[in-house]
């Protein structure tokens, strides 16, 4: 992993490992401060809409502007704009609690869902406290990114009360050559992913929470597959525009 790389001290040599390798970590994205706000928040949402077993917050920042501000925040613009090669637009949140006990996401290629070009996508996968193998930490596969949509097949496993309604319906038929690793990402780092890369990730089997806030942009004006459950729709970023939580 680029433990010593920062596209804040050399963005070549950070835009060539992401695009070898489909994903990237960059460490201090989000303060400590600002993590702990948003999970309060995420936690307070949750209440407000009646979610008892603790699933995924679909599109929070429809509810709650820290969200959309957080979608919104310089340093991932920023990377954003260099990883989708030109203006970038928000297209999707999720907030992630992952409860002791939820059963991790099938591994998975996130453009499978949202149908847009190759390189015009990606997400930022922010941990909002430290996550590893033990605590539902992800999976990634370097260099898949390089395919294109994989085929998949349907799984039997029951999905846990707390999970994305679509993490195990189905996984990738990963090709042998790709290896998988296990993420280390700090409270306040962004796990960047290539629209492409296949990623899942572990059970949370450790006893505390495992809260991660998800970001999806696009470049401007690519097109998308709304989807019927997420409903996305292209968010503008610019900081010229007034932010409006599509």
């Amino acid at each position: 992993m680029n433990q010593d790389l920062s596209f804040f001290k050399d963005r070549e040599l950070a835009l060539k490992f992401y695009q070898e390798n489909g994903y990237f970590i960059e460490k201090n994205i989000f303060n400590s401060d600002l993590c702990d706000q948003i999970i309060q928040n995420g936690l307070k949402l949750k209440e407000d809409l009646g979610n008892e077993v603790f699933a995924p917050l679909m599109m929070p920042h429809r509810h709650d502007k820290l969200f959309l501000e957080a979608m919104a925040h310089p340093k991932l613009v920023e990377i954003m704009s260099i990883l989708v090669g030109g203006d970038v637009s928000g297209l999707q949140t999720e907030m992630f609690f992952c409860k002791p006990g939820t059963r991790g996401f099938a591994s998975h290629q996130d453009n499978f869902f949202v149908e847009a070009g190759k390189e015009v996508f990606a997400s930022a996968w922010v941990a909002l406290t430290d996550t590893s193998y033990e605590n539902g930490g992800l999976i990634a596969y370097p260099g898949t990114h390089k395919e294109d949509i994989l085929p998949t097949r349907k799984i039997r496993v029951e999905n846990s009360a707390g999970q994305d309604p679509n993490a195990n319906n189905e996984e990738v038929v990963i090709p042998e050559i790709y290896k998988p690793i296990n993420a280390i990402v700090p409270k306040g780092a962004a796990f960047f992913i290539h629209g492409n890369l296949v990623h899942a990730s572990n059970m949370n089997q450790s006893n505390g929470f495992r809260y991660v806030l998800l970001c999806t942009y696009i470049k401007t004006g690519e097109p998308f597959r709304p989807g019927n459950h997420a409903k996305r729709k292209e968010i503008p970023l610019s900081n010229n525009q007034t932010l409006t939580a599509c």
